[in-house]
């Protein structure tokens, strides 16, 4: 019924995909080099970065990581040092985050269940691949969704960490364990919680993982994702990146095309 109320926003077309990327080291090198090239803001906190630190602000010697830069966004790890007693790397690190988790993409597949049903994939040393990679390997349509940009933004690592695959909800009694950063993880629900000010982007994002690879939603989820859309409407940033991707990939997300100008 409420996959039903989708068809009312727009009617389904597909666009041609000739520069689809070819595996996900190649979406995440077109998302930087051909997207996100001069946005160096994070998604969920609003982090400055940079893709390669040149300058090596951090004076670690790599002039080639990527690296966050918390002062304006007040960005604060959770956890600032690691069990070896170094600082979190990926506290000030960007990583590819999917805003819908692989899991809920293709966790139900059968190559997710059970790889070692699959010969291919079968590894040399007689061990089986993950559920993850074995699916990645052997389904068409879940390597497709998997590395569709449209579902990829830049986050700060631990954030990525931190969010692992768990699902979207309204968290109550919210605490700020990221500092300034309005996003919350509850570990004791396996929830996580966006600021208002993106809470749409991710709606959309949903609604177009659902409709485009068939990305199994509960009624729950759908609900709340049709709330977010409309408290978060879609913005001059949202359609930029939109339209970037569509030009990248050659397939942009519907629910933002259709309301930019």
């Amino acid at each position: 019924m409420l996959k039903a109320i989708l068809l009312i926003f727009l009617s389904y077309s597909v666009a041609a995909n000739a520069d689809y990327p070819t595996s996900f080291s190649n979406a995440k090198t077109k998302a930087e080099k051909e997207v996100y090239f001069d946005q160096h803001s994070t998604f969920y906190c609003g982090c400055d970065f940079v893709f390669d630190d040149k300058l090596d602000f951090d004076n670690d010697g790599d002039t080639k990581e990527s690296l966050v830069n918390p002062e304006k966004c007040g960005y604060k790890p959770r956890i600032p040092i690691s069990s070896s007693g170094k600082p979190n790397a990926r506290a000030s690190r960007i990583e590819w985050e999917h805003v819908m988790p692989a899991q809920l993409i293709g966790g139900h597949l059968d190559e997710w269940q059970n790889p070692e049903h699959y010969a291919a994939c079968k590894k040399s040393n007689g061990t089986f691949l993950s559920g993850r990679e074995c699916a990645y390997k052997v389904n068409e349509a879940f390597r497709k969704a998997h590395d569709d940009m449209n579902n990829l933004v830049p986050a700060v690592g631990e954030l990525n960490g931190d969010r692992s695959n768990f699902q979207y909800a309204n968290i109550a009694r919210e605490s700020r364990a990221y500092g300034a950063c309005d996003f919350e993880v509850d570990f004791q629900t396996d929830t996580a919680e966006p600021a208002d000010s993106v809470k749409g982007n991710v709606a959309r994002i949903y609604l177009h993982m659902m409709q485009t690879h068939d990305a199994n939603l509960d009624t729950n989820t759908l609900s709340l994702m049709l709330v977010w859309d409309r408290l978060d409407p879609v913005d001059k940033f949202e359609c930029l990146i939109n339209d970037r991707i569509q030009n990248s990939q050659g397939t942009g997300n519907q629910f933002v095309s259709n309301r930019c100008n």
